[in-house]
């Protein structure tokens, strides 16, 4: 049973439901695509998990409230479903405010809190700061992740999305580099 888009949604409308099913089966990867692009250029952590509650509560709202009348050109209803995911997705956002720092805010020395490394002094703090500054993004955002958030090796490789060996050499490489450079303050 093939519909094309137009005759779908008026069948959905009428509350078809082998209609509605084959709406979900069609438009349903476009609701992923677009709600979980949308989380990504935001740079928001997210789950599987989340972008179904996402679609699944779309497909809800559509079905419940029959938004799809609303449409005036269903010609247009991949453009409507992707604006709706991206909306959601945003909705999805504000209420969770779980977003990751941007570079900038990375690497200020206020994300440094003494309570989740040890009462340092100031003079190691900055120093500790200065030597993490010159290594490279990656290097660093490994480094802050493990020794001030306390995050383990397999933690950080999730969130970067490299190996836990990646990141086990770069924080045993770079924890041997901060002890020889910090070795007068200590």
């Amino acid at each position: 049973m093939f519909w094309d888009d137009v005759s779908l949604i008026e069948r959905c409308i009428q509350r078809e439901e082998k209609a509605w099913q084959v709406f979900i089966e069609r438009f349903r990867g476009l609701l992923y695509y677009s709600a979980r692009e949308r989380l990504r250029r935001n740079g928001i952590r997210f789950r599987e998990e989340d972008i179904d509650d996402i679609v699944q509560g779309i497909f809800l709202e559509i079905w419940e409230k029959s938004r799809l009348e609303e449409i005036r050109e269903r010609v247009k209803i991949k453009a409507w479903l992707s604006i709706v995911a991206q909306r959601r997705a945003l909705n999805y956002i504000r209420q969770r405010k779980e977003r990751l720092l941007s570079q900038d805010e990375f690497y200020k020395i206020d994300n440094i809190r003494a309570d989740t490394i040890g009462s340092l002094s100031e003079e190691l703090l900055k120093e500790l700061e200065n030597v993490i500054e010159s290594f490279d993004a990656r290097h660093k955002i490994a480094l802050k992740l493990n020794i001030i958030y306390g995050k383990s090796h397999k933690e950080i490789a999730e969130f970067m999305n490299i190996s836990i060996n990646t990141v086990s050499t770069i924080i045993a490489r770079k924890k041997a580099l901060l002890k020889e450079r910090l070795k007068g303050i200590l």
